[in-house]
């Protein structure tokens, strides 16, 4: 499937989200009303099963063996093998995620917003709207979400991190704390998981979210020449290793789509020929159309936590030298 998302046996999609149908690119999921508990957004989401694990055991001619260094984790329900990892591989559960932003809806004022399970169950996450927004320039609205994203497979540390988004395109953002820092908490799954010292890791939102707004009104504010940025999408998105001539077509088609964005992507008549928007054409590019050609739960992941993210924080980076 396109899209990724967990769908089991009877047909349901392991999603939830708050908000229209209309909204969801892919029309997958169950449709929440704000207030809804943590109980109902597991169930809603598909996120009330378990992880279970279990010995390796393997066929040694007649004799069945076991490896002690190593598990299997399964579902509970379905009983479907997810990963097999190291024996000391602590797992953080479905419910878990969820029940993160426990008291942070009902003491901090945020609300759940988004959740659910990709790759049939081996990462999930939960975002939840931090209750924070402010407008570039007028009518560029951008809000930000708290997101919590682990995995069973190994592949992805349980990483909280507080996220922009902008309201006219989706573009995602990580939010920056200062002015090489990014508010974010990762736990290795060779840790305990521990809700209340990740929370405490992230008491910074507030001062992060002022210091990002304050730094996407300076880029809105410095004016830049369509060669400057031409030149400036070709140093970042080419190999140095090879002449102008020897750049691939797919390398030499990111630079004209990162241009094209720059001059007409979604929201671009919100600051036009400004910092701001090269750093919007390269959030729209990784965040709907990506690095490369991947389905849309890799493109998460990637534009998330990956090399996509990897590229959205270069490139703020770089705009934000401009203005020093």
């Amino acid at each position: 499937m396109a899209h990724a998302l967990t769908q089991r046996a009877d047909g349901k999609t392991e999603f939830a989200f708050l908000g229209d149908r209309k909204n969801i690119w892919h029309g997958l999921g169950q449709e929440l009303q704000e207030g809804q508990t943590v109980d109902q957004w597991k169930e809603a989401a598909g996120m009330d099963w378990e992880v279970f694990s279990s010995k390796v055991m393997y066929q040694a001619g007649l004799e069945t063996k076991t490896m002690d260094d190593k598990k299997v984790l399964f579902r509970s329900d379905s009983q479907d093998a997810m990963s097999v990892v190291g024996a000391d591989y602590k797992v953080v559960q479905p419910a878990q995620v969820l029940e993160f932003f426990n008291d942070l809806t009902q003491v901090h004022g945020m609300k759940l917003s988004a959740a659910g399970t990709i790759f049939g169950g081996r990462r999930f996450w939960a975002t939840a709207e931090i209750g924070e927004n402010f407008e570039t320039v007028k009518g560029d609205k951008i809000g930000g979400q708290l997101l919590l994203a682990t995995s069973i497979d190994g592949t992805l540390s349980t990483i909280a991190k507080v996220v922009a988004t902008r309201t006219v395109c989706a573009n995602t953002l990580s939010v920056a704390i200062g002015e090489t820092t990014k508010n974010i908490v990762k736990v290795s799954h060779r840790s305990t998981w521990d809700a209340n010292q990740v929370k405490l890791d992230l008491g910074l939102i507030s001062e992060g979210w002022s210091t990002f707004a304050a730094n996407m009104k300076k880029l809105a504010e410095i004016e830049l020449t369509d060669n400057f940025v031409n030149n400036y999408f070709t140093s970042k998105m080419y190999d140095k290793n090879k002449t102008a001539e020897d750049q691939s077509w797919g390398t030499i088609k990111t630079v004209n789509s990162l241009m094209s964005l720059y001059k007409g992507g979604l929201g671009a008549e919100f600051a036009p020929n400004t910092a701001y928007n090269v750093l919007n054409a390269v959030t729209e590019f990784t965040d709907h159309y990506g690095i490369r050609k991947v389905d849309a739960g890799r493109k998460f992941v990637e534009s998330s936590f990956g090399k996509g993210d990897d590229l959205k924080t270069s490139v703020l980076d770089d705009m934000l030298a401009l203005a020093a």
